[in-house]
């Protein structure tokens, strides 16, 4: 396999040699849906390999063991350009791929250097924009998404795993002929409703069955806002706050959650929360709980949302990114840094009857299951980039007359 229509057709279908392109294997969102979709990509006969900028992360076993090829730049330094690109085209040139695949905006920009200077392949560009305050990115990550703003054209296609992205990214200037919406797939298989794991995890937190259990899931971190979360409990009425416990699962530095701590234990809540480090996987996590908050401020695809309709979860979720589109009707959608509309959400599914009721759970899960789920990532990507394949990119017309 390999090269440009050098893909075998069976029954109409078109065979991807795709190498994809990301910073590294290591724990976060995007990384686990280049991982599954590469695995998904693999079962169907395509040609899967993976270049990382930097090596190692919780990811490499995963795709060790369905036989991918991973190779590795090894950057030294986040500016060093000319060493890793030369060592990308020596890859490039090994694999042969139909497709570059970049996932992530460092990932993105090295790949439009890639084009400059060697042979032209199909180019796609992987891109996860939330709508969140330029003054919180930093020095390097607000040049990558200036660059990116710029250069939109020389990808062959860029594909956004939200709507809120594509419509923030053609704002700040993305092509927007160009541009698509991949959303994201859950893994409906692993996140799915589990009364023994819903029971062990209880059991091993100390939590009584009539305990109702409010968690949210994600690393502390000013984007994720687990202030306005602290002080939506606090504006609880009295005999409610006496029958929750709240759950905080991702640690991200220390003095961050000395701070949300302190905040906690100045609301007189500290005996109502329990604190969580990140967990490889959640599903056990989101199976003890009877309601997922997200109080972020910003959001392109939430996977935590996903994962936790899946497993059937009621959420109250803020008004940001993808969020409202994900919930649909099974949840409350208030918007971002309102302490009170977020309190209110949450004391409106403490009182709903259908609260981890088993019909409005199935049907949470299958609204997932129907538009979120990883086949359906799977089935979206590979026909969008067999079409760019049957369609060709004027680069590589222009070079292989």
């Amino acid at each position: 396999m390999g090269g440009w229509f050098g893909s075998t057709a069976n029954k109409g279908n078109i065979f991807l040699n795709i190498l994809f392109f990301i910073r590294s294997l290591g724990s976060g969102g995007a990384e686990r849906q280049l991982v599954n979709l590469a695995i998904g990509l693999k079962e169907r006969g395509h040609e899967i390999s993976v270049v990382t900028m930097y090596s190692g992360g919780v990811f490499e076993h995963t795709l060790r063991a369905t036989a991918i090829p991973i190779y590795c730049l090894e950057k030294a330094r986040r500016w060093q350009v000319l060493s890793p690109l030369i060592q990308l085209q020596k890859i490039v040139q090994m694999v042969q791929p139909d497709i570059l695949h970049s996932y992530g905006p460092e990932t993105n920009v090295f790949l439009v250097l890639h084009r400059l200077f060697f042979k032209k392949y199909l180019l796609v560009w992987g891109v996860r924009v939330a709508d969140l305050p330029r003054k919180m990115y930093g020095q390097f990550e607000s040049f990558l998404y200036w660059f990116e703003c710029r250069w939109s054209r020389v990808p062959d296609l860029v594909i956004s795993n939200s709507e809120a992205g594509k419509n923030l990214s053609i704002k700040d200037g993305f092509d927007k002929s160009r541009i698509k919406v991949i959303q994201n797939g859950i893994d409906t298989d692993e996140y799915r409703p589990d009364s023994e794991l819903r029971n062990q995890f209880r059991a091993r937190m100390g939590l009584a069955a009539e305990i109702k259990v409010i968690g949210i899931v994600g690393r502390i971190d000013p984007q994720k806002d687990h202030q306005t979360f602290i002080e939506a409990i606090s504006l609880l009425p009295e005999h409610q706050k006496m029958e929750v416990a709240m759950i905080c699962v991702g640690f991200r530095n220390e003095q961050e959650t000395l701070a949300l701590r302190e905040q906690v234990n100045i609301l007189g809540l500290e005996k109502r929360f329990i604190w969580l480090k990140s967990q490889p996987s959640t599903v056990n996590v989101l199976n003890g709980l009877d309601i997922l908050v997200s109080s972020s401020i910003s959001e392109g695809f939430s996977n935590v949302i996903a994962e936790g309709l899946a497993v059937g979860l009621p959420c109250v979720v803020t008004d940001v990114g993808d969020s409202k589109l994900i919930v649909s009707e099974y949840g409350v959608v208030v918007p971002r840094k309102d302490p009170q509309a977020l309190a209110d959400g949450i004391s409106q599914m403490l009182l709903d009857s259908r609260l981890r009721n088993d019909p409005f759970s199935e049907a949470a899960r299958n609204h997932i299951v129907s538009k979120f789920s990883i086949d359906i990532l799977v089935s979206n990507t590979e026909t969008t980039l067999q079409r760019l394949i049957d369609e060709g990119s004027p680069y590589v017309r222009t070079e292989k007359k």
